[in-house]
């Protein structure tokens, strides 16, 4: 009788697990089976990940797959069977564990997948869903198959990518076909054997993009913002029989997963539960330079110039047709060959530039030992040396150079190449007589040149040549002024490639600059919205001709700009001078200005509270790019809600570079006797002392945060009798704690109060008194971006003995008035 209650028991089990719902438990066993038609789950054992049936796009392909269990839009991390889905009729298809394997099963009971184990049934007797995502079958002491071995187009912390030499096992990603077919698609991610600690992402067997090498547990890839540091941590593991490389996350609050985009690109995300999203934290190929092998042999890349491509010191285009079509596979090849031991060989050192691929590593002991390597074989064409000691030699083609960041802190690049001597008396005539041919080329040269310049001043078109000399010559490409600085080299005319629109066409555009289509007005002129004939819309900024310091904003703004290119910066298009106009033409923002919905009462509720972070975020990445990011280190100086602009889908983009500075890499703060600006974003010490730096742009944030999340204006006055300006309620709401009173009425119902709070105390942060209490913008980033520990704030500065006066360096009570000059305007 006892038997027979154990039996009945035990069969009341199997039937509550065989017949169970989505509340079933983590593990499948032997004989029992997920069925489609039962809606069957197993979810793991901390509710983290689900596997199940689902069906993507219109539900023509049944798949058996894991994804998130408590994130709403399904985020599906791993496909058993993604190339031989399961076709309709969907009914009575099942998954189940017979035989020690795990069998997918159609309505026909045909088998369309299975794990493929060799081992007898009695070593894998269960199939157990654990919280890091991985399915696996175990005998209860070792894992016996997991699906991390079968990556789809996901990886996930604790995961591995790579190979084993021993077993022929490759671990790699593959992207989906498109957004709905899970299919194998055209792009791999993987582990570059000939590489150390290197991922590279191939399209039909071709380089498409590579990661760079690992260094320090993280990449260059992962070093668009400092943050990336402290929330993700990769290792790499090389020994004799293969080489692998896991990755984990800090802190078990942080959900992130790498995708394999079926477009070919590397994505990193994180989820933030506050706003029940996926955030991009990196997508890699990030630019044209980038692509693998996008300059070919012998050539460098750089972003921020045009063209694209350039040959090394030394080389000139292999097929210079190609090349001045932008055609650069073809490469370049050296001017001079080199004959192997001549003392004529030697070295030209390149900073801040991304190594190029299939090095050969070496130990040595100092530089002097690399170089003297490099030097002795015939077939090394550059090396350098890493700051482990390794001594990288290159023995073929050059490929994949790039031009970084100053502050990259990549390991010197040294180019063999060949150094011309002077000596002998041959070659003494020969290099006078070619001084004497150049000096008459240059002779007739210019005499030609003055002759045209004559006619073009017959022509009256002269004056616009000029107007475009001056902008293009190199004291215009001097951006620095007093107090700041330029690194050596870092400004060259090549550098710059500005297009120049004709006057005609932009009054045809502009419909003669009416008044219908005039956006706004700022400091120096007015702004206005134009149409060319093929459709593209424009805003033209028109600087006044009766302004004294417009020439100059114009030429820092043209030419700073051009050389700057990020999502959240506004795009410019090129400029005109002609006759006294002087334009910079911009891409059109639909939604004008921050400013135009944040602080008009019918407009403000367009701007939710989610929309209204996710401008937050999108204006800290702007500034961390112009601080940090790109090639230049540029200071804004005038960052406020009306130079913040909107696309089309609410995205934000920094805009008015005509008070911009720049710094050198190894430069901090600087002083100007020229405080320009708005009064209300300025800095006490800018404003009082007129000293900038990247803490002053931080300052100027911190007001637009607050201002963002208030729906209120700041006022530039911190006088006792002055009413409250901004920044002082903020510091008294949140000393009372009340901070939360400060947010918009009109968003309360949207905002999630401890993300509002965050965002207040960050504001308050960046408001700090002393600059070195404010935090850098890749801080201020992972605070907004995470649920880090925030700093407590100490009090800003609230009250002032200033005068009210209206020169530079006292803080009057207007908020949108731009100081320019010293003199009063």
């Amino acid at each position: 009788m006892k038997i027979l209650l154990v039996d009945l028991v035990l069969l009341l089990s199997y039937f509550h697990l065989v017949s169970g719902n989505n509340t079933r438990s983590n593990t499948l066993l032997p004989g029992q089976s997920l069925s489609f038609s039962a809606a069957d789950t197993l979810v793991s054992k901390q509710g983290k990940f689900e596997l199940g049936f689902f069906c993507p796009g219109n539900c023509e392909k049944l798949f058996i797959g894991i994804w998130y269990k408590n994130i709403p839009t399904k985020t599906v991390v791993w496909i058993a069977n993604r190339d031989n889905p399961i076709h309709p009729p969907f009914n009575n298809s099942h998954l189940e564990l017979s035989d020690g394997n795990l069998q997918l099963l159609d309505a026909r009971t045909q088998r369309v997948w299975d794990s493929n184990l060799s081992t007898s049934s009695e070593y894998a007797n269960r199939a157990v869903l654990l919280d890091s995502g991985n399915f696996v079958l175990t005998n209860g002491i070792e894992i016996q198959w997991q699906s991390f071995d079968y990556p789809t187009d996901t990886w996930l912390p604790g995961a591995r990518i790579g190979f084993d030499e021993t077993e022929n096992k490759l671990q790699k990603l593959i992207s989906w076909r498109n957004m709905n077919d899970p299919a194998t698609g055209n792009y791999s991610l993987q582990l570059d054997p000939n590489q150390n600690g290197e991922f590279v992402v191939r399209s039909n067997l071709r380089g498409y993009w590579r990661s760079g090498r690992l260094k320090e547990g993280g990449f260059a890839f992962v070093g668009q913002g400092n943050y990336s540091k402290d929330l993700f941590n990769f290792s790499y593991n090389p020994t004799e029989h293969g080489k692998y490389i896991t990755y984990n996350v800090f802190g078990e609050s942080v959900i992130s997963r790498i995708v394999l985009h079926f477009g070919g690109s590397m994505r990193v995300f994180f989820w933030s539960k506050n706003h029940q999203q996926w955030y991009i934290v990196f997508s890699g190929p990030a630019d044209n330079c980038d692509v693998v092998n996008v300059c070919g042999a012998f050539g460098i890349c750089d972003i921020n110039v045009s063209p694209l491509c350039e040959c090394l010191e030394g080389y000139e285009p292999k097929f210079k047709l190609d090349w001045d079509i932008n055609d650069y596979s073809g490469g370049c090849v050296r001017k001079t060959s080199l004959q192997c031991g001549s003392s004529n060989t030697g070295f030209v050192r390149l900073q801040n530039v991304m190594l190029p691929a299939s090095s050969e590593s070496i130990q040595v002991g100092n530089n002097q030992i690399c170089e003297y390597i490099c030097l002795s074989n015939c077939t090394c064409n550059a090396y350098a040396n890493s700051n482990s000691g390794e001594c990288l030699l290159w023995n073929g083609n050059l490929i994949d150079l790039k031009r970084l960041p100053n502050n990259s802190r990549q390991a010197e690049f040294n180019i063999k190449l060949f150094v011309l001597s002077n000596k002998g008396n041959k070659k003494s005539l020969l290099v006078a007589l070619a001084a004497s041919i150049t000096s008459a080329i240059f002779i007739c040269a210019t005499c030609s040149y003055f002759l045209w310049r004559r006619k073009l001043k017959k022509k009256g078109i002269l004056r616009k040549i000029k107007f475009r000399e001056m902008l293009l010559s190199e004291s215009a490409t001097n951006l620095s002024k007093p107090g700041t600085s330029i690194g050596k080299g870092q400004e060259k005319r090549s550098d710059i490639e500005l297009k120049f629109f004709e006057l005609h066409d932009l009054k045809a555009a502009t419909d003669n600059f009416s008044p219908d289509n005039k956006l706004g007005e700022g400091g120096f002129g007015h702004v206005f919205k134009g149409q060319f004939p093929d459709g593209q819309q424009i805003a033209v900024k028109r600087l006044s001709t009766q302004s004294r310091q417009g020439l100059s904003e114009f030429k820092t703004e043209a030419l700073l700009i051009a050389k700057l290119q990020h999502r959240n910066l506004v795009r410019f298009l090129g400029c005109c001078v002609e006759d006294e106009e002087k334009m910079l033409i911009y891409e059109y923002m639909p939604n004008k200005s921050l400013d135009y919905f944040i602080f008009d009462e019918s407009r403000k509720s367009f701007l939710d509270w989610k929309k209204r972070h996710e401008i937050i975020i999108g204006i800290v990445r702007g500034i961390l790019y112009l601080h940090q990011d790109s090639r230049l280190r540029v200071i804004h100086r005038d960052l406020k809600a009306s130079n913040i602009l909107l696309d089309e889908d609410m995205n934000p983009k920094i805009s008015d570079f005509g008070t911009a500075r720049i710094f050198s890499g190894n430069q901090n703060e600087a002083k100007t006797l020229r405080v320009v600006g708005t009064y209300a974003y300025m800095s006490p010490e800018y404003a009082l002392a007129g000293l900038f730096s990247i803490k002053s742009d931080v300052f100027s944030f911190g007001v637009i945060l607050l201002e963002v999340i208030s729906g209120k204006r700041n006022k530039a006055s911190y006088n006792n009798d002055s009413p409250p300006n901004l920044i002082r309620q903020a510091w008294e709401l949140w000393n009372d704690g009340k901070a939360f009173e400060l947010v918009d009425p009109t968003i309360v119902d949207s905002c999630h109060s401890e993300e509002a709070l965050r965002c207040i105390q960050v504001g308050l942060l960046c408001l700090q008194v002393n600059a070195a209490d404010r935090p850098t913008m890749s801080s201020i980033l992972f605070m907004l971006s995470n649920e880090a520990t925030v700093p407590s704030p100490k009090q800003p500065l609230i009250t002032s003995n200033s005068d009210s006066g209206t020169t530079e360096t006292s803080l009057c009570s207007i908020n949108e008035v731009t100081i320019t000059e010293p003199d009063v305007r």
